[in-house]
């Protein structure tokens, strides 16, 4: 296991997300060319997630996520996350095998000059299918391919979710610091609102878990 430690967490990732029918770019590559950058190769790769059992503890007013990434290689990595509204003081992962982890302020930007804050704690291991077993966790049934473009230092990313709904995802990993989070509103946000994106409401795993329904 790998413990850590922590007062509020200094690294973050900055991102703006929306569903392409309800407005925006329509499309990965739409949107870094209403950024003005250039489109690189786009990567492909799988995602699905898993239910935990009922007994899996967890510090009141956080949520545990667990994803499976696997890449057009067929590797695959887990990730263990847990997600809540405040920093915690200490967190362990579950796996005595994990390869990273990572603690960071999530900072979700809305319309006009809104932005979400969240904090997630998350570790990975190689070892996808022994790991889940070892949290006694089940995969669910659905799958979302998603295509990833990275340059100047953003990443895009495009979900093709059941129904024809295509949530596309930009984000930047910095500093929670005033000056990076009025960089990622000046550069990334507002270009894209103005170019008729209408942020979503749900996040990623909110939407890639719901194998019901799933909407923007």
């Amino acid at each position: 296991m790998l413990p850590a430690a922590t007062a509020a967490p200094s690294n973050a990732e900055f991102a703006l997300r929306w569903n392409a029918r309800n407005g925006g770019p329509q499309t990965g590559e739409q949107a870094l060319v209403a950024l003005g950058i250039r489109v690189p190769r786009a990567s492909t790769f799988a995602v699905d997630y898993f239910d935990l059992p009922p007994s899996t503890s967890l510090p009141p007013g956080f949520a545990a996520i667990l994803r499976r990434r696997v890449d057009a290689s067929g590797n695959a990595e887990l990730t263990w996350k847990l997600r809540g509204d405040r920093a915690l003081p200490a967190w362990i992962c579950p796996w005595r095998n994990a390869l990273k982890s990572k603690s960071e302020v999530d900072i979700t930007f809305g319309a006009g000059d809104t932005a979400a804050r969240n904090f997630s704690y998350s570790c990975t291991t190689d070892d996808a299918d022994a790991a889940a077993s070892e949290l006694a966790a089940t995969r669910k049934a659905c799958a979302t391919m998603v295509k990833r473009w990275t340059r100047s230092g953003l990443r895009v990313e495009e979900w093709r979710l059941p129904g024809d709904v295509r949530l596309i995802d930009v984000s930047r990993a910095g500093s929670d610091t005033p000056a990076d989070v009025d960089a990622f509103r000046r550069k990334v946000a507002a270009p894209l609102l103005a170019a008729g994106v209408v942020p979503a409401v749900n996040t990623k795993t909110e939407l890639g878990s719901n194998c019901e329904k799933r909407s923007g």
